[in-house]
């Protein structure tokens, strides 16, 4: 049962205080900022792996086309770039596919333990045993690994 003074104060609350609309837009901007960093680093993560399967992929199309051409297949590193471009080794002016430019994935350096140049040959096989380091732009790295073999692993 309601009275006339329930009535009366039910009708003036028609919004909030002024109070409560500053305490409820803090904990919305405080978990705003909490979760804006959470998905950054989700977002570099994915950006990271994507890059390493790209990298992978080039690797191992770069030794399934020397296998099928019958010649040998030379991945050029640009560590400055950094990116990655594959050339036959009769014609090193002209790439078989452009540049894959591994600065949009936000790869900031990628080093290599076996020069600039990593080549394939018509067997599979590759001219040194590599390990790729590809390293973002917050400094997290993940391995890339070329067997003397042409077996070519992520890590």
């Amino acid at each position: 049962m309601t009275t006339a003074a329930t009535k009366n104060s039910l009708g003036r609350e028609k919004g909030m205080t002024m109070a409560e609309l500053v305490i409820v837009l803090t904990i919305t901007g405080a978990l705003s900022v909490f979760m804006g960093t959470e998905l950054q680093a989700v977002a570099d993560q994915v950006y990271l792996n994507t890059a390493v399967a790209e990298m992978v992929g080039d690797l191992r199309y770069a030794r399934s086309l020397a296998v099928r051409e019958g010649q040998t297949i030379q991945v050029a590193l640009d560590p400055d770039q950094p990116g990655v471009t594959l050339y036959r080794s009769s014609d090193a002016t002209q790439p078989v596919a452009p540049m894959r430019n591994l600065m949009n994935r936000g790869i900031r350096t990628i080093r290599s333990t076996g020069g600039r140049v990593l080549s394939f040959h018509p067997r599979g096989t590759s001219s040194t045993p590599t390990t790729l380091t590809l390293e973002d732009r917050r400094g997290v790295q993940r391995v890339v690994t070329v067997s003397l073999t042409g077996i070519v692993r992520a890590q």
